[in-house]
Formats: structure tokens, sequence, C-alpha cells
């Protein structure tokens, strides 16, 4: 495996951190409902969203690793699609059964993005962080949701 600049990796790891923004704000505006500058329900469906987008997103990047002969072989380009695929459906759902959904589906995309041979080191340890970062948020929303 080639050796990533760090410039590079700094960079790639704070626009992932920027990525947790949308997740934090929702986090934060479930345990203090009075923050939320717009209607619950357009926000609920945009948190959704953002997080289809990005499960999106993920299964696109398997998608270049994959095109530039790295990690899978041509399966890699259906089961890239599946949390595109889902995310249709998960945009029906109701908030919570979206966010529980949502959160299965970042773990098994992180699980075979961190499990899989010929995922670049450094892809596969963000990988594994953003992963038990976003879960464990979406998590706290709905204990949130639960408790507020």
């Amino acid at each position: 495996m080639s050796h990533i600049p760090t410039f590079w990796s700094r960079i790639v790891t704070l626009s992932a951190v920027f990525g947790l923004l949308p997740f934090i704000l929702a986090l934060a505006v479930t345990i203090f409902p009075q923050w939320l500058p717009i209607e619950k329900t357009i926000f609920e469906p945009a948190v959704i969203g953002f997080g289809v987008l990005i499960l999106s997103f993920l299964g696109g990047v398997r998608w270049g690793i994959r095109l530039q002969g790295g990690a899978g072989s041509d399966l890699t380009f259906i089961v890239g699609m599946i949390g595109s695929a889902a995310g249709f459906f998960i945009l029906l759902m109701p908030y919570n059964f979206g966010l529980i959904v949502l959160t299965i589906g970042f773990a098994l995309q992180g699980a075979w993005d961190v499990f899989s041979s010929g995922i670049p080191e450094f892809y596969a340890r963000l990988r594994a962080s953003m992963t038990w970062l976003v879960c464990l948020i979406l998590i706290a929303i709905l204990i949130a949701k639960i408790f507020v």
C-alpha cells in the first residue's frame, strides 16, 4: 500500500469530521428542541436525507476503489448500490425507524470497508472511527428522543 502524504490525510480527516456536523446538530436539537430554528417536520426529514446521502456516497467510494483495481470483484458494484437503493426506502420511513435503519446501514457499510482486503489502510482506519461516531450519535439521538 502506498503511503498517503500527511497533509492529504489531515484534509480528508477534517472533511470527514465536518460530515459529522449535521448529525451532531440533530443530537443537539433533540436534547434542546428550543434551539431548532425551523419546523421539526422539515428538520427531521433533512437529517434522514443527509444520512441517506452519506450512505450512498460511501458506496460510491467503494466503486472508486474498485475502478482503480482495489478491493473486491465486480460484485462490489452491485453491493455498493445497496446503500443507495435502501436510502430511497429509508426516506419514506418515520424518523425514529429511519434512524435505526441508517445506523444499521452505516454499521454494515463500515464493517465492509474496514474488513475488506485491498482497502487503503488509512481509509479503513478513518472509516472505523467515523462509523463508530456516526452510529453512536444516531443511537444517542434515539435515546434522547425517548427521554426528552
